[in-house]
């Protein structure tokens, strides 16, 4: 939703590249993701030893994402960014209220008939009402924020007992009470709902630690998993079994390590582009 408000926010008025655009995406997010997705997969088989090198796995690997649990949303959100056209002209030419329903009813039939489908997750369809969503609010976005902050109270409320709600039924599903697809509908409502209900509460402010994390977020992303395993690798080692001790080691290392680590990567690429620009 967030990526799907600042894509719209940006070209909801100004001139759309498409060719430009996708060159851009690809550069900065595909590029870096298959360099670090390879990394990983390197780690695992010589460091690790999990299993043997073999081109085809890495392959596959590398077109779902599936190396480490949070690169679904690379292979996810490149999708999103090949139909980018596609979904502007959408919300340019569709009301919001009948555009939402019809993207939820496109999600919740794509989720339906993907349900024996291995990896439905890396298809853009199961999200498609998210970032919809997020490109109705991020077109004219100055306005849909403050009309959702004159709102706060009632999303606030239905935010948090659609938190509730969802926790409760996803539980019973997790102890085998019951396995129902409406859930799916119901996890739909409530993250969007939720999600709407952060920006309405979520504080306005400019400050320098902000400027300096901002260009390392995306590295922070591709590596703090790498650390958490490796973490937990060394731990091993060193005879760590205390869970609390172990929760608090790898808490740490995930935040410290990786936020360091990317943030001089982000200024070392800073460097190099102002020189190389003069």
């Amino acid at each position: 939703m967030s990526s799907g408000i600042k894509f719209a926010h940006t070209f909801s008025e100004g001139s759309f590249n498409y060719f430009s655009f996708l060159k851009r995406r690809i550069t900065k997010i595909y590029i870096p993701y298959l360099i670090m997705a390879t990394i990983y997969y390197l780690y695992f088989v010589f460091h690790r030893h999990y299993f043997d090198f073999s081109w085809a796995v890495l392959g596959r690997h590398l077109s779902l994402g599936t190396i480490a649990a949070p690169f679904y949303f690379i292979v996810v959100i490149m999708q999103m960014y090949i139909l980018a056209p596609i979904t502007l002209g959408f919300c340019k030419n569709i009301t919001p209220v009948f555009g939402i329903l019809l993207a939820g009813i496109i999600t919740v039939v794509s989720k339906y008939l993907m349900l024996d489908f291995q990896y439905s997750d890396r298809v853009f369809l199961a999200y498609f009402v998210y970032w919809i969503i997020g490109c109705y609010l991020g077109i004219n976005f100055d306005m849909n924020l403050e009309r959702i902050r004159r709102k706060k109270l009632p999303l606030v409320i239905s935010g948090l007992l659609l938190t509730l709600l969802y926790s409760v039924v996803a539980y019973l599903e997790f102890l085998d009470f019951f396995h129902l697809f409406s859930t799916e509908i119901l996890k739909m409502i409530f993250a969007a709902v939720a999600s709407v209900m952060w920006l309405a509460i979520m504080p306005m402010y400019q400050h320098e630690g902000a400027d300096i994390l901002s260009p390392a977020t995306f590295y922070i992303y591709l590596i703090h998993c790498l650390v958490i395993f490796e973490t937990e690798h060394i731990m091993e080692n060193l005879n760590i079994a205390s869970t609390p001790q172990r929760f608090f080691i790898t808490f740490f290392s995930a935040y410290i390590i990786s936020v360091v680590l990317s943030v001089l990567c982000a200024q070392i690429k800073a460097k190099i582009f102002r020189k190389s620009s003069y």
